[in-house]
C-alpha cells in the first residue's frame, strides 16, 4: 500500500520537525523540554515502525504496528482533547490514516496467507 508509506513519511517528518523545534521553545534543558522532544523521537520511532512492517510485510510485525499505531491513536485523541486546535487535528487524522493502513496491510497479509493454503491445500 504506498500510501501508507506515505503517510508514514508524514508522521516522520511531523516527528523530525517536532523535535527539532524544542529550543525555540524552550530557552534552556529542563523537564519540560525532554518531554516534548520526546515526543517528536516517539512520531520518528512510530513511523520507522510503520515503514519497516510495511517493508517486512511479516505478520507479527504488522500486529505490533497495529497495536503501536492503535495506542498512537489514542494518544491523538487526548492531544485534542486537551489541547484543541488545527495542529492536533492534522496530527489526529495522521494517526488515524496510519492506523487504518497498518489494519489494511494486515488484512492483505491474512488473505494471501489464507489464499495460500487454499492453494497448497488443492494443489
Amino acid at each position: 500500500m504506498k500510501h501508507f508509506y506515505k503517510i508514514s513519511a508524514y508522521l516522520l517528518l511531523i516527528g523530525v520537525v517536532h523535535t527539532a523545534l524544542t529550543p525555540l521553545f524552550y530557552e534552556q534543558l529542563s523537564e519540560d523540554a525532554l518531554w516534548f522532544a520526546g515526543t517528536g523521537l516517539a512520531l520518528i520511532y512510530l513511523s520507522l515502525l510503520n515503514i519497516a512492517a510495511e517493508k517486512s510485510r511479516a505478520k507479527w510485525m504488522l500486529k505490533i504496528c497495529l497495536a503501536a499505531n492503535l495506542a498512537g491513536l489514542i494518544y491523538g485523541v487526548l492531544i485534542v482533547l486537551a489541547l484543541p486546535g488545527i495542529l492536533a487535528f492534522v496530527s489526529l487524522l495522521i494517526f488515524l490514516a496510519v492506523t487504518i493502513g497498518s489494519a489494511y496491510a494486515l488484512l492483505e497479509s491474512l488473505k494471501l496467507k489464507n489464499l495460500e493454503e487454499s492453494n497448497n491445500a488443492a494443489g
